[in-house]
């Protein structure tokens, strides 16, 4: 049966080749389209975790001036330490297993400086020839949520929504573990997400889904297991349900298309 990605060493920092080079100026041009849009934090980093590029938001979020010098280096030097310790830790998974973390509930720090939550993607950059560059982060800010309420709880209940989606687990076990009532865990996922807790799990395990049937040729049936579901029936349908095809369908148009920096998660998920 196939298993969900798992840790591997991070690659040993070292100077990026001309390859490497090519690809994060490429993902560095991306970050202006982000410069002036209110609530979106850009960074693209190289596997060493040094900032490449960024958005204008970044300096505003430490409280930089613009001439100060933000290239080459890295969150623990820029942000506090609990929060830089986040954010390396997702790097090195995501560094780690060459795969997207996306939906990930992160505290952070408002342009205006106060402290505020933010939903963040992180992408690794790759060549087509599998040679891994660095990564990109995508954050958008999320307004009217305060910080403190179960902070730490919050975070942890929302890693084992996306992290470990294929777990059971009960909507009473992630408000204990969250430290809320099963009502406010609600209320505050469907705030911040748009979907129920569990309707959120599905989707992280679609997403799951997703990679698995693009990474290997596993029989369906395995893929469902490892992913959470109960049987092959139940994940097709819910598959289907949500990505707009069945997952053979799937599997079959995601090796049509030729392996680039990431691959994009079809809409809906």
């Amino acid at each position: 049966m196939p298993t969900l990605p798992r840790s591997a060493a991070v690659p040993v920092a070292a100077p990026p080749s001309a390859a490497e080079q090519a690809l994060l100026f490429g993902a560095a041009q991306t970050a202006l389209l982000f410069d002036g849009v209110p609530g979106y934090l850009f960074v693209v980093k190289d596997r060493a975790g040094r900032y490449v590029s960024f958005n204008q938001s970044l300096q505003q979020r430490l409280g930089l001036n613009p001439d100060e010098k933000l290239h080459g280096r890295r969150a623990a030097e820029l942000w506090p330490a609990d929060l830089a310790v986040r954010y390396r830790e997702q790097d090195d998974w995501v560094l780690a297993r060459q795969q997207p973390l996306l939906y990930q509930l992160d505290p952070i720090l408002l342009p205006d400086r106060q402290a505020g939550w933010c939903v963040t993607h992180k992408y690794p950059l790759c060549s087509r020839e599998g040679e891994l560059a660095g990564l990109l982060c995508l954050s958008r800010d999320v307004p009217g949520v305060p910080r403190g309420e179960a902070e730490a709880g919050l975070v942890q209940a929302v890693d084992r929504m996306t992290k470990h989606s294929e777990r059971r687990v009960l909507l009473s076990e992630l408000a204990e573990e969250a430290g809320l009532s099963p009502e406010r865990l609600s209320a505050l996922v469907k705030r911040i997400y748009g979907l129920s807790p569990m309707a959120f799990i599905l989707r992280s395990r679609v997403r799951a889904a997703c990679a698995l049937l693009r990474g290997s040729q596993e029989p369906l049936l395995d893929v469902a297991l490892a992913c959470g579901f109960y049987d092959q029936a139940q994940f097709s349908r819910q598959f289907k349900s949500i990505v707009g095809m069945a997952p053979s369908s799937y599997r079959q148009q995601a090796a049509q298309v030729a392996s680039g920096a990431w691959f994009w998660e079809p809409p809906g998920l």
